[in-house]
């Protein structure tokens, strides 16, 4: 009989001052916070190459002190008629964007009459737009805002708003308050930390480096997608340049994407029902359009890039399968209620994704299509059903010495999984905690296992802003490594060890054995998971 992990089969966490410093064979290791300041823990010899950050209150820009540097200052202008501008467009881009820009021309260059025309058709479609929207204003914040679906715990507030690894290399983009970006690498590259700063590089809440370029950085803003060079070294300041790509009703961007080629860049915006797929290169996008769901909250690529999952603001998602070869089709999806609050891609194109609903719970979907099908047909052991994996209800503990309580669990802000499938962490919008889980993927692209590794914690007020694991520790360590950025500006990055041969010494550390495992069985059944339901 299937069992659904829960939060309870955790072991209890500490009630100390002690911070989590890393998982081993041996169990979890703590460390003080001296120890992880100076990184003088016992682990800090394996890290070496990471670089170490902590963004602090002081670091922060008040106000704008250099100029900007954008890709129009690299270049001498080109001055063209109104006319031939038109003709451009039109030839470039179709013939409503052509009409856009002859409506913002001098009347006197085009003709009144066509000036005239070219407007009243622009404000026509923009009537049109609004009325296929469900809301024209975005909130502030609260529900349906761009800090209700950031994947940071309060993001409005929080010193680090999101982080990003490189693909191929060690290097970690961090996007803080006051709307910079600044580039750390390896220590052993003695490259230092370049600072993006740009006048249309405001508000942001994700950031995508582009695979098989190791300078090139797209960042979702709250008036498009500002795609950055980034030149590293003593003068990356005054060489890293930006251009800002722009659709209409396409603002703010709350999610931009590279495919793990890293020709297609995807962003997606909660005022427009278009999904964008940019030719970076000519710095236009084709618009992918699907009714139902309101604006789109996030995009997701699979490891493989086969597929695309893209989260409305109602309970609608939907996966696009994305092969080369044959058009896009996408399979459309619901949840019972709310929305898909957070989701990402593992081994075995397995997606795992939860929703904003309460209790909240963690589903596993397989979408690996059979090989040999040699089911019969209308066979209830479909292979694509929503499995129940983890139920994520809200658990106290408590400590019997002071009467001190910590709850664990409710909504989740984010998820990450790591490259190989073998580690899943999790963060929620009102635990202190990084609740980290062991997993395991069959050959059929189903959960087959899931144990509870450790809960992950910081020292006395810091709770966690946002996660991501390193993506490419397979070819550089031999253990996995998330990174975790803590609302008191310190960056950590935690490294889980519990398979590795990686010989540690605990000196100065504490350690405690996790444990409880539970199998998940393959022969799950359909009528389970009724409440997510594919439309064909």
């Amino acid at each position: 009989m299937l069992k659904i992990l829960s939060l309870q089969d955790f072991e209890a966490p500490l009630f100390d001052e002690l911070a989590t410093a890393s998982v081993t064979r041996d169990g979890t290791v703590f460390c003080t916070k001296d120890e992880r300041v100076r990184e003088s823990q016992s682990l800090s010899p394996h890290l070496r190459e990471f670089p170490t950050v902590h963004i602090v209150p002081d670091m922060l820009a008040v106000r704008e002190t250099s100029r900007t540097v954008g890709a129009s200052d690299l270049f001498l202008p080109v001055q063209d008629s109104a006319l031939k501008k038109v003709v451009n467009t039109w030839r470039e881009k179709g013939v409503l964007e052509a009409i856009k820009t002859a409506a913002v021309e001098d009347p006197r260059e085009i003709t009144l009459p066509l000036h005239w025309l070219a407007t009243r058709m622009v404000q026509l479609l923009e009537i049109i737009e609004r009325g296929t929207f469900w809301s024209s204003v975005l909130p502030i914040s609260g529900s349906g805002s761009v800090a209700d679906v950031a994947a940071t715990r309060d993001w409005e507030t929080a010193l680090i708003r999101c982080i990003t690894w490189h693909p191929q290399c060690i290097r970690l983009a961090v996007a803080t308050r006051d709307d910079r970006i600044r580039i750390f690498s390896a220590p052993s590259s003695n490259i230092g930390t370049a600072v993006l700063r740009h006048s249309a590089q405001k508000s942001v809440c994700c950031m995508s480096w582009r695979p098989n370029a190791g300078r090139e950085l797209a960042a979702a803003c709250q008036g498009g997608v500002l795609v950055w060079t980034v030149e590293l070294g003593a003068a990356s300041n005054s060489l890293s340049h930006a251009f800002m790509l722009k659709y209409r009703s396409h603002a703010p961007v709350t999610s931009v994407s590279w495919n793990p080629e890293g020709d297609l860049l995807v962003s997606c915006s909660l005022t427009d029902m278009n999904m964008i797929i940019w030719d970076v290169a000519k710095e236009s996008g084709v618009p992918l359009r699907r009714v139902g769901g309101g604006g789109l909250c996030f995009t997701r690529w699979s490891s493989c890039g086969s597929r695309l999952l893209a989260t409305t603001c109602r309970k609608i998602f939907r996966v696009w399968n994305t092969e080369t070869g044959s058009p896009w089709k996408t399979e459309r999806w619901t949840v019972p209620s709310g929305r898909v609050a957070a989701a990402c891609f593992g081994p075995n194109l397995t997606l795992l994704f939860t929703s904003t609903e309460d209790p909240a719970m963690i589903f596993s979907l397989p979408l690996q299509e059979q090989i040999f099908n040699v089911k019969k047909a209308g066979s209830s052991d479909d292979n694509k059903v929503a499995v129940p994996l983890i139920d994520l209800s809200k658990v106290v503990f408590t400590c019997d010495e002071d009467d001190a309580r910590i709850v664990v669990g409710g909504r989740v802000v984010s998820m990450d999984w790591d490259s190989t499938g073998r580690y899943l962490a999790i963060i929620f919008q009102d635990s202190p905690f990084v609740a980290l889980f062991k997993t395991k993927i069959g050959s059929i692209s189903r959960i087959t296992e899931v144990k509870p590794l450790c809960f992950v914690k910081g020292f006395p007020g810091e709770v966690p802003s946002c996660i991501q694991f390193y993506q490419n520790y397979q070819k550089k360590l031999d253990f996995a490594v998330l990174t975790i950025a803590w609302s008191s500006g310190f960056i950590q990055n935690f490294p889980i060890m519990d398979d590795a041969k990686v010989d540690t010494q605990q000196d100065h550390c504490r350690s405690g054995v996790m444990s409880n495992t539970f199998t998940i069985a393959d022969d799950l059944q359909t009528s389970l998971y009724s409440s997510f339901s594919l439309i064909q």
